[in-house]
């Protein structure tokens, strides 16, 4: 129980007195009530999920307590496809941006093949030329920027 004369957000949507055992105390704050608490029973109803809970070691509750609030608000924001639409729309970001380091890797070899410096030169290049066409500042400046992107993406490319 969150306070002597308060309940947790749960109890407060349900409108029940909480227990010193509520199952939801510690997983509903009594300021979520109205927007977390009331998704999680519009759609899984608030037995079941305490069902669920209790079913859980105590040391996963927590988790299986923000994962069933996030997925009921997604349902409630997206009754057909819920938190999957939030996961389509992640892997289509994904794959966007896979495409971008392809281009941005295909400029950067065509880049190496019209300027072959290599990326230490390029700053010798640039401050021994900075009386030459700005244009050619420009394009070393952005190789080297490409280049830095290109050995950022390898960093932390998964294993």
């Amino acid at each position: 129980m969150t306070g002597a004369s308060s309940s947790c957000g749960a109890c407060k949507f349900l409108r029940r007195r909480c227990t010193p055992d509520c199952t939801f105390t510690p997983y509903f704050s009594y300021e979520q009530a109205a927007s977390h608490f009331s998704a999680v029973h519009r759609v899984f109803g608030a037995s079941n999920v305490s069902k669920m809970l209790l079913r859980l070691p105590l040391h996963s509750r927590g988790d299986a307590a923000a994962m069933i609030c996030y997925e009921a608000l997604a349902r409630v924001h997206d009754p057909v496809y819920g938190c999957i639409a939030h996961i389509f729309a992640l892997q289509q970001q994904v794959a966007v941006l896979k495409e971008e380091i392809e281009t941005i890797e295909m400029q950067m070899a065509s880049a190496r093949s019209l300027d072959p410096l290599a990326p230490t030169q390029i700053s010798a290049h640039v401050s021994v030329n900075q009386t030459s066409c700005p244009n050619e500042m420009e394009q070393n400046a952005v190789q080297k920027l490409l280049q830095d992107i290109h050995q950022d993406y390898y960093l932390y490319q998964p294993e």
